[in-house]
Parts: structure tokens; C-alpha cells; sequence
């Protein structure tokens, strides 16, 4: 039994785990490119019989990803039951308890860190004290990643291993608000984002209205477009005029066709409506971008 404050562990499970030294991290948070996101600490427990921690309070968020088994965690107060496949975080400065399942422990992953773009990622995600689970099921993408990181952080503490190391959890991060921004979506039918701008594609050269769009997402407008712009950055109908416009970067890259042409394929009114509207978005008139490409 090992006790330290608040924190309880019985260890009795197969434990891995990197730590990085608080002064290399008071250092390193000082680095332009990890003061805005840094790994602090890594590790995974597997089968964690009596793996509980009480009432913590850190520096850093935690996110924890269970693979196996099941446990609790508990924010304010608040309980909920932690799965195979779930994904949870445990923000900074708040208190907060988990721990395994009694008859079927958890095996679970672990990443401790920090920086000024980390609550900016929670935010992207939809990550929260009141919402502090996902559910994204066994991945294989993401145990390759972490298994990168352990990889890498095994090799030693140098700001390069941090660096590298630190870039495969912003992918993972990334990666769960894509999944996020897909299961929003199912809230309100069993479609998601991907499948939306999948069908904006198919119809690039066509005109596309919010009311298509929305019917086809069989939604009403007000519910399609507020979570389609939360998970987007985006209004509906600006990512699909944003769509067309990158479809027409390409043509104007790769074939001779004449700009009136390229506007007409993309279902422009007028090249005059397609060259400002380039022009807004890509900062530069069709004409200089294809001059610009090419001599490149």
C-alpha cells in the first residue's frame, strides 16, 4: 500500500509509466512550441485490482483512456461509470476520485498535461466537469499513438523526444474532436458531419440551399446549423462554398481549363460572383493563383 495525501494506490497490477522531472517541466513550459501544449506524464495500468485515487487535485488535466474492464470517476460530486472504450479527462485545480471496477478492474492508458492550448482542445472536444466522458470504442488509432509516445519518451527527457512525443497526443486529441464533432451530430439522427460534407462533395457542381441540406440531415435548420457551425468553425452553407473553392484551386492547378469554365463547373452564377468569392477566401484572383502554381 502506498499513501500520499489524497492519493491511494494498492499495487497490484503490471504498472508502466514515464515520468518527466518538474524541473524539466518548468523549463520546457517556457519553450515557444510546449508552452502551448506539453506532456508532462505517461503510463498504462493493466488488470488494476484496487487501483483507486482519492480526491486529487493537479496541476495538469488527465485524460484517461480505458481498454479493458471498467471503473468510476467522480467530479463534483457527480459519478459515472467508466467502460471499455471510454475516454475521460480530469481538469486542473478541481478535485476528483476514480478507480477500478471490484470484479473486473480496468486496464487503462494515462497522459498528464499542460499548456496554454489545452483548455482550447477540452473546448474542441466538448470536454467538461459536467461532460467528462466519450465513449470512442476500441481504436486502433489511438493505442498506435500511444504507443508512440511511450516509445519515444522511453528514450529520454530532450526537448526534441518531448516535442515529438507531445505531437502524437495533439493527433490524438484532434482525432477525438473529429469523433466528438461525428457523435453530436447523432444526438439529433444517425448521420453524422462526415456523412454531410461527403454528400456537399457529390453535389460540387450543383447549388446546394440550408433546406437540402438540413432535410437531408433530417434535422430542423436551427438544430443543423448551430452544430454543424460548433464543429465546424463554419455556417453550413459558407463550408460549402469553401469546398468548391478548394475544388477549384485544383482545377485551376492541374488543368487548362479557362477560369469561366471552372466557374461554370462549380455551378457559379457568374465568373465575375466566382472570382470575388475566390478572391475573399483563397486572397488572391483565380488568374495570380494559377500564375502563382505554376511557377512553383
Amino acid at each position: 500500500m502506498i499513501k500520499n495525501n489524497a492519493i491511494e494506490e494498492t499495487i497490484s497490477y503490471n504498472k508502466k509509466s514515464f515520468y518527466t522531472p518538474q524541473d524539466i517541466i518548468e523549463k520546457e513550459s517556457q519553450n515557444e512550441i510546449l508552452g502551448n501544449l506539453l506532456l508532462t506524464w505517461a503510463g498504462c495500468y493493466t488488470k488494476a485490482y484496487g487501483h483507486v485515487v482519492n480526491n486529487r487535485i493537479l496541476k495538469d488535466y488527465v485524460i484517461i483512456y480505458c481498454v479493458g474492464g471498467g471503473g468510476w470517476l467522480k467530479i463534483n460530486e457527480k459519478q459515472w461509470i467508466i467502460k471499455k472504450g471510454d475516454f475521460f479527462v480530469c481538469p486542473p485545480n478541481i478535485p476528483h476520485s476514480y478507480g477500478a471496477d471490484n470484479k473486473d478492474p480496468w486496464s487503462k492508458y494515462w497522459i498528464h498535461f499542460r499548456g496554454r492550448s489545452a483548455s482550447s482542445y477540452m473546448n474542441l472536444i466538448g470536454i467538461s466537469t459536467s461532460n467528462p466522458v466519450i465513449h470512442t470504442g476500441s481504436n486502433a488509432k489511438i493505442l498506435s499513438w500511444l504507443v508512440d509516445i511511450f516509445r519515444i519518451l522511453s528514450m529520454g527527457y530532450t526537448q526534441s523526444n518531448l516535442i515529438f512525443a507531445t505531437s502524437y497526443l495533439s493527433n490524438i486529441l484532434s482525432y477525438i474532436s473529429s469523433l466528438a464533432m461525428n457523435s453530436e451530430l447523432n444526438k439529433y439522427d444517425n448521420i453524422n458531419i462526415e456523412k454531410i460534407i461527403t454528400y456537399m462533395l457529390d453535389n460540387i457542381s450543383g447549388n446546394l440551399n440550408l433546406n437540402q441540406l438540413s432535410d437531408y440531415a433530417s434535422i430542423s435548420r436551427y438544430h443543423f446549423v448551430r452544430v454543424f457551425k460548433e464543429k465546424t468553425g463554419y455556417s453550413p452553407m459558407d463550408y460549402y462554398i469553401r469546398l468548391k473553392i478548394q475544388k477549384a484551386c485544383e482545377l485551376l492547378e492541374s488543368s487548362a481549363s479557362k477560369i469561366n469554365c471552372v466557374s461554370s463547373v462549380l455551378g457559379f452564377a457568374n465568373p465575375y460572383y466566382f472570382s470575388s468569392t475566390f478572391k475573399r477566401i483563397v486572397g488572391q484572383s483565380p488568374k495570380y493563383y494559377r500564375e502563382m502554381v505554376h511557377h512553383h
